[in-house]
């Protein structure tokens, strides 16, 4: 399975603002994790529609976490930034590599393991990956 960078570069602002306690600037942000601040301005438009994070205007402004960190899933992040997620692309029947019933029952496997990588990846919250110090600042 592969990532896009649009998904690293999201889950690293994710993390980064679970360590925060304050609403941070998509510059400050940029800057701390090494990001094209263009880019993560996107990858965090797109986490605020559907409520990962949550934007606030004004001096006191910027952008933080929407829920508790710990309500927060890595799948959640992928998921919205890399969808469709797939580890394997599921041949025709008729074509290669399946054209004998044998080779599409194999995509099983893959089925499979697609499963788990979505439950291993939804039982890891963003708080698992903060570090200690700064996990209770976001328990609302």
């Amino acid at each position: 399975m592969k990532i896009s960078k649009k998904a690293y570069y999201g889950l690293r602002a994710v993390i980064a603002l679970g360590r925060l306690s304050e609403p941070a600037s998509i510059r400050s942000i940029a800057e701390t994790e090494h990001l094209p601040e263009d880019y993560l301005e996107k990858i965090l438009q797109a986490l605020r529609r559907v409520g990962i994070v949550e934007a606030k205007k004004g001096a006191d402004g910027g952008y933080s976490l929407a829920r508790p960190a710990r309500e927060i899933s890595v799948w959640d992040i992928l998921k919205e930034l890399d969808s469709p997620l797939r580890s394997f692309s599921t041949p025709i029947k008729g074509t290669l590599p399946c054209l004998q019933p044998g080779h599409c029952q194999t995509n099983e496997v893959w089925r499979i393991l697609e499963k788990e990588i979505e439950k291993t990846l939804s039982s890891i919250s963003i708080d698992d990956l903060l570090p200690k110090d700064a996990r209770q600042k976001h328990a609302f």
